[in-house]
């Protein structure tokens, strides 16, 4: 038995699965206090699993890009539980789970995730592959995909840019999925084949995805100047 994490933004979901196929699941909106209700929710779904941490043996996380605070309750949370019960911990990037369910769509994917204030993390995946490094967040006038070739939008973060003046950014095909648009069940399936690979995370050194915003580097290549 395995339990799933995310609490990468506001909409925070955990579920319970079986060698990678979603038994139960919760999802919910969180009211920006992921600290108070992970705990009590994920006692909640064992509970309704009729299971204890004892049975579980393995854990997914979504490690990000997202909300920074947030990630630091659901990644604390697994490593704890992996320590703990001695089991497995694998961390996915969230921009991951976003774009499994479109990997074969087009070549140029682009994953949204909101970083709010009309920002957003902007992962590109090309022939299915991003790398960690090349995950960047920005404000939505700094954003421009002209010279992408036949993209395609997809992720949380999408719909506040298509409702904003910024909406001509978008200048693809899209997704319509309304949020939440991360599925637990992509989650257990990318956690499951991780483990299944022997792709397993240290939970002593795993670290959400931290992204840095255009104007700090900025300045840090003037400082460096």
């Amino acid at each position: 038995m395995e339990l799933c994490i995310d609490t990468s933004t506001r909409y925070a979901s955990i579920g319970c699965s079986e060698k990678g196929e979603l038994l139960q699941e919760l999802t919910w909106r969180s009211q920006r206090n992921h600290s108070v209700e992970l705990a009590p929710a994920v006692e909640t779904l064992l509970k309704r699993q009729k299971i204890t941490v004892k049975d579980l043996e393995a854990v997914f996380v979504a490690k990000g890009p997202g909300a920074f605070s947030a990630m630091r309750v659901g990644m604390s949370l697994a490593k704890s539980l992996s320590v703990g019960a001695e089991i497995p911990i694998v961390g996915i990037p969230t921009s991951d789970v976003e774009v499994e369910p479109y990997i074969n769509i087009s070549q140029n994917i682009i994953a949204l995730v909101p970083a709010g204030r009309e920002r957003a993390y902007v992962a590109r995946y090309v022939d299915g592959d991003v790398n960690e490094e090349d995950i960047v967040v920005r404000s939505y006038d700094e954003m421009n995909f002209d010279e992408i070739e036949d993209p395609f939008f997809c992720g949380e973060g999408l719909k506040s840019v298509l409702e904003s003046e910024y909406a001509h950014i978008i200048n693809g095909k899209h997704a319509s999925d309304v949020p939440p648009t991360r599925k637990t069940s992509v989650l257990v399936k990318l956690g499951y084949g991780k483990l299944e690979s022997g792709k397993i995370d240290d939970p002593m050194s795993l670290e959400p995805i931290y992204v840095r915003s255009a104007q700090i580097e900025s300045a840090d290549r003037s400082i460096k100047k």
